[in-house]
């Protein structure tokens, strides 16, 4: 079962996924003109006045609410192994 931060981090990751998902849509069809209801959850958001901030600057402000959100995975980097070269001749060549 989820824990209540983690409840809490996807219902608001999943908020701002929705509006950066209209957001998105807008700028693809070059839509210049913020509907109210997307304007309105900007403003819940804390981005004032929206209605005057060109929709790919909003998009980037959105887009920077969501990273703290975001899970990071640290890929750990595997040392990788150098063969020892061996200055002595093997045992399979023949002493001169």
């Amino acid at each position: 079962m989820l824990q209540r931060g983690d409840q809490e981090r996807r219902s608001g990751l999943r908020r701002l996924d929705d509006i950066l998902e209209s957001l998105e849509q807008l700028n693809l069809h070059d839509k210049t003109e913020l509907p109210d209801h997307i304007a309105e959850a900007l403003v819940m958001l804390g981005i004032e006045q929206p209605h005057a901030i060109a929709i790919p600057q909003l998009i980037e402000r959105v887009w920077a609410m969501q990273q703290p959100y975001l899970i990071t995975i640290v890929v750990e980097r595997r040392r990788r192994r150098r063969r020892k070269v061996s200055t002595e001749p093997s045992s399979t060549e023949a002493p001169n």
